[in-house]
């Protein structure tokens, strides 16, 4: 099974068809989706359909989606959440990316948002990232705490965690069995560099991860300097994970 997704924030000057055909003609059959910052972003408020239609086209499915953030206490921030939700559902999407603007606005509203999107075939996700709410060990610890609901899962962000100063060791033996989705990068510092040539051992950790037990995804990020090569960095990306993978016990499984 091919559980590598590709990211639009590789190509975030790609339009949503330019997209997902240079990453379909790499071999990558899974998108994570974003509503904002990049050119391939979804409106919430247009029809599904039209994005499975394109998706179709290019024999892509959509697997994780980073939800808009709750920016206040008020319902309607809060609603904007749950709407993107319900819209990421009609698309197929496994994992919705729960974000909020503050550790005391991730630990006042998820139980709602939880609440709200139970009946939904989507696992809800907490996620790590440098510069924001949740950027250190301690900021994820708190807010998990503070949430202290199971239902509310995470992600590990190796790349961010990384420029944190944090391994992905320490990531996984706090979040443990909770972890429902992973983002790779390879990273000298903080910056995104070619896999394979950077200071994060990603054999190690899809060891780990496959003896843990882990079967979700993982969703290859890249933000190099040398954007002009990013697609051709990225094949070679797809090759070294899935050369990684094969050579597990049991393959890819």
């Amino acid at each position: 099974m091919n559980r590598l997704v590709a990211s639009p924030c590789c190509n975030p000057d790609m339009e949503l068809e330019e997209v997902l055909s240079h990453y379909s003609s790499i071999g990558f059959r899974q998108f994570e989706i974003f509503t904002g910052w990049v050119r391939s972003a979804f409106e919430t408020r247009l029809a599904p359909s039209r994005y499975l239609d394109i998706s179709r086209r290019f024999g892509v499915r959509y697997y994780s989606f980073h939800l808009p953030a709750v920016t206040g206490l008020s319902n309607e921030s809060l609603q904007d959440a749950v709407r993107a939700a319900q819209f990421a559902a009609k698309l197929g999407v496994k994992v919705v990316l729960f974000k909020a603007k503050s550790q005391e606005l991730y630990i006042r509203t998820a139980k709602a948002f939880l609440d709200a999107t139970e009946h939904l075939p989507v696992t809800p996700v907490l996620q790590n990232h440098a510069g924001s709410a949740i950027s250190t060990i301690e900021d994820y610890r708190e807010v998990i705490e503070g949430i202290g609901d199971d239902r509310m899962k995470t992600l590990l962000e190796v790349g961010h965690f990384h420029t944190a100063g944090v391994s992905w060791r320490q990531g996984c033996e706090l979040l443990g069995d909770s972890i429902a989705l992973v983002h790779i990068k390879d990273q000298i510092g903080g910056q995104s560099v070619p896999f394979g040539k950077g200071e994060i051992d990603l054999t190690g950790l899809l060891e780990h991860m496959h003896h843990a037990g882990y079967s979700g995804a993982y969703v290859i990020e890249m933000e190099v300097k040398d954007k002009e090569n990013t697609l051709t960095y990225l094949a070679d990306a797809f090759q070294y994970i899935n050369r990684i993978q094969e050579a597990l016990p049991n393959g890819r499984n």
